[in-house]
């Protein structure tokens, strides 16, 4: 009676978790060429944007196929999140930028903002995750 009644504890607390979850959808286009790979760093925080490495709550490396890299995160904790990316197409991990400072390797942000101003903010790129759903994150590579 014992086991049974912390198995059902158990199961509650597991579902409890899970309905706090969503999933993040990423289809990045407008890619040059399909060799390489798009490099994405997705961030639950202004903290670091738009490029640390170690302020970014995921780092996902995807391929390009048909000139489109897609790929879902399931288990997102829900709150907003702002994704950048680019094109690495040699594979060295690193974007390519000219003398100064413009990339030279394919680049894009969520919500595909304009950049007349600058890099945009956390708050421009971001879209919230909700429980339960799938957040869609369409982003068109410059």
């Amino acid at each position: 009676m014992r086991l049974a009644f912390l198995s059902l504890i158990f199961f509650i607390n597991i579902s409890q978790v899970q309905t706090n979850l969503g999933t993040i959808e990423m289809v990045i286009s407008e890619t040059s060429t399909d060799n390489g790979v798009i490099q994405i760093l997705i961030f639950d925080e202004d903290k670091g944007w738009p490029e640390s490495l170690d302020d970014a709550w995921k780092m996902v490396t995807i391929p390009v196929k048909n000139g489109i890299a897609k790929k879902s995160i399931l288990d997102v904790p829900a709150g907003n999140y702002a994704i950048t990316v680019f094109h690495d197409q040699d594979e060295d991990g690193q974007i390519r930028k000219n003398k100064i400072g413009y990339p030279l390797d394919g680049f894009g942000f969520s919500n595909n903002p304009s950049l007349i101003f600058g890099v945009p903010s956390f708050a421009k790129c971001s879209k919230k995750v909700n429980p339960g759903r799938t957040t869609v994150f369409e982003i068109s590579l410059r």
